[in-house]
């Protein structure tokens, strides 16, 4: 083995005596294995920097929901998007189903079928629009509020872990610039959803 490799290997183990104070060597693989993933050199890069974005944005998102898919199964949930209706319509209040659908950006198809299995199931009920009986609004019931509220503390643990191991301002600063991208494709979306690829373009980008 080559002298250099044997000396970086003595100087990690010092540190992390120094951090966790243990000479326990199962405990050090376990530390070492953390440091040396926590920030990977990077992904290839394909020359298109847009396209990574995309994959990569999906790819996490479709991880996410795979952690959380043991709790949903303990909440009564079959997928985040019945959990979001939960959420939205808490945040709202007494909704209409339309303003439900719109808010977590759910296809009305998608949307009337999922809100039926949750009235179905007596996490949301129906109630009739004060000003406008025609109107069907929506809230949640006990059984609803205690499924969101149970969900919410039972995914602490994996919320943890979907950050990996960036660092506080790491976090804040990816933070900042998803919440940029939220915002700019929310208001093509609500605004301008008429408009052209094209037209979006000349419009909304620099």
């Amino acid at each position: 083995m080559d002298g250099k490799k044997v000396i970086e290997v003595v100087n990690l183990f010092a540190e992390f005596h120094n951090e966790t104070g243990s000479d326990n060597v199962s405990a050090f693989s376990v530390w070492l294995n953390r440091r040396l993933n926590a920030h990977p050199a990077g992904v290839a890069n394909t020359g298109d920097d847009n396209r990574m974005l995309v994959w990569l944005t999906h790819r996490l998102s479709k991880m996410f929901r795979w952690y959380a898919k043991e709790t949903l199964q303990a909440n009564g949930l079959t997928s985040m998007d019945e959990y979001f209706f939960l959420i939205s319509i808490n945040k709202i209040g007494t909704p209409s189903k339309t303003k439900v659908y719109a808010d977590t950006i759910t296809e009305i198809n998608t949307g009337t079928q999922m809100m039926k299995r949750m009235i179905d199931a007596g996490l949301i009920e129906e109630v009739t629009d004060k000003q406008d009986k025609r109107v069907r609004r929506v809230k949640l019931t006990a059984k609803g509020k205690r499924t969101r509220e149970n969900f919410f503390q039972q995914s602490v643990s994996d919320l943890k872990l979907k950050s990996g191991n960036l660092s506080e301002t790491e976090k804040k600063e990816l933070i900042r610039l998803l919440a940029y991208l939220e915002k700019f494709h929310t208001n093509i979306y609500f605004n301008d959803s008429g408009l052209s690829f094209e037209e979006m373009i000349e419009k909304h980008l620099l």
